[in-house]
């Protein structure tokens, strides 16, 4: 809805203002329609041949949202080439929970962008069931985050750009999937010098992997990336798993032979795990994984387990916990067995999470 209306106001500005620009202000942002409106867009961090180059020539359309602590926001849109929304926050030194950062759609888990940088690409498939979710036309939204450490003299810990892009387009041809990273990878680049960051920066972004659905699978005991070394053992035999990439959040989904999903484990690092601990910390439920121990809680209707490491961007949170179609199944079995599997599955998954992320070992299950 908020594309179409979008759109809508991009064509009638077209048409009105053929030859010059026009400048609104309503309320909290400000509304511009010319070309400088790309110079002025997120406090002037983007680059306008970037983003030209990625949305096309058309009229233009740029909402600067009003500034909360630490954040810019901005919305672009181009009259028949889409739209792109962009957040650079402020991480935090401490205690203070970042705004949700994106790990992923509900049917897609996200990928690592690599190339040097620490961030998640990911697509939101759409409501229709039935499609092909990433083979067909259109899409409804694909996002690029991106963690920057901050080593000069901001005073962030580090910077997060997400930039999620609407439009009419097909991820399948990998030659052209890296043009999604461009406007994230380019704002990075502008807001880490601009904010005093002394970031070190990735490459360009040359290659990409699609976003992995969960009918994305393999035998686990061949499994070689989020859910490599998990044994196949009490009843586990498939496996959906993202490579490893140094993504700030990692998922891997265990299922039987039957294809039935019975485990989840996910690993968070940096603002990602930060947003989780003050997520459990304000649930406040017993056993919510406010320390480094260990856990293994029988919360009801279903199991968690949990386990951290030390990293060199604070701590990391390593969990697993029933899939939530496990918990539905009548007989889904309740037995100490499957402590002594959730126990090893989590202690595999998170050492090489932990070490691939350059943390120190997580502690013992």
């Amino acid at each position: 809805m908020r594309r179409n209306v979008l759109r809508a106001v991009v064509a009638l500005v077209a048409a009105a203002v053929a030859v010059a620009g026009y400048l609104q202000v309503h309320g909290d942002f400000q509304r511009w329609s010319d070309e400088s409106a790309l110079d002025g867009a997120c406090d002037g961090l983007l680059d306008r041949n970037v983003v030209r180059g990625v949305l096309g020539a058309g009229a233009v359309e740029v909402e600067n949202e009003g500034r909360g602590a630490g954040l810019v926001g901005c919305e672009v849109g181009v009259y028949d080439g889409g739209t792109v929304e962009i957040r650079i926050l402020d991480i935090p030194q401490s205690g203070k929970r970042p705004d949700s950062l994106f790990t992923g759609a509900p049917r897609a888990f996200a990928v690592p962008v690599g190339h040097g940088w620490t961030g998640l690409f990911g697509a939101d498939p759409g409501d229709d069931a039935e499609a092909d979710l990433f083979s067909a036309a259109e899409y409804e939204d694909v996002t690029t985050s991106l963690v920057l450490k901050c080593t000069g003299t901001s005073s962030a810990k580090g910077l997060y750009v997400s930039v999620t892009t609407t439009g009419d387009a097909s991820l399948d041809d990998p030659a052209e999937r890296p043009g999604f990273t461009r406007i994230a990878t380019s704002t990075a680049s502008r807001v880490s010098k601009a904010r005093h960051c002394g970031a070190e920066l990735g490459k360009p972004v040359s290659s990409l992997d699609l976003p992995v659905t969960e009918d994305d699978y393999e035998p686990l005991g061949t499994a070689d990336g989020t859910c490599s070394g998990i044994p196949a053992a009490h009843g586990m035999a498939i496996a959906t798993e993202t490579a490893r990439g140094g993504a700030p959040h990692e998922t891997c989904l265990l299922a039987d032979a039957d294809h039935r999903r019975r485990y989840e484990l996910e690993a968070d690092f940096g603002p990602y795990a930060q947003e989780q601990l003050s997520l459990a910390a304000q649930r406040s439920f017993e056993g919510a994984p406010d320390s480094g121990t260990p856990a293994h809680q029988r919360e009801p209707g279903g199991r968690m387990s949990w386990t951290s490491a030390k990293c060199p961007d604070g701590r990391a949170l390593f969990t697993l916990q029933p899939s939530s179609d496990a918990r539905e199944r009548l007989d889904y079995p309740r037995r100490d067995a499957d402590l002594a599997y959730e126990r090893a599955a989590l202690r595999a998954f998170a050492e090489r999470s932990a070490k691939g992320h350059g943390c120190s070992a997580p502690a013992v299950p």
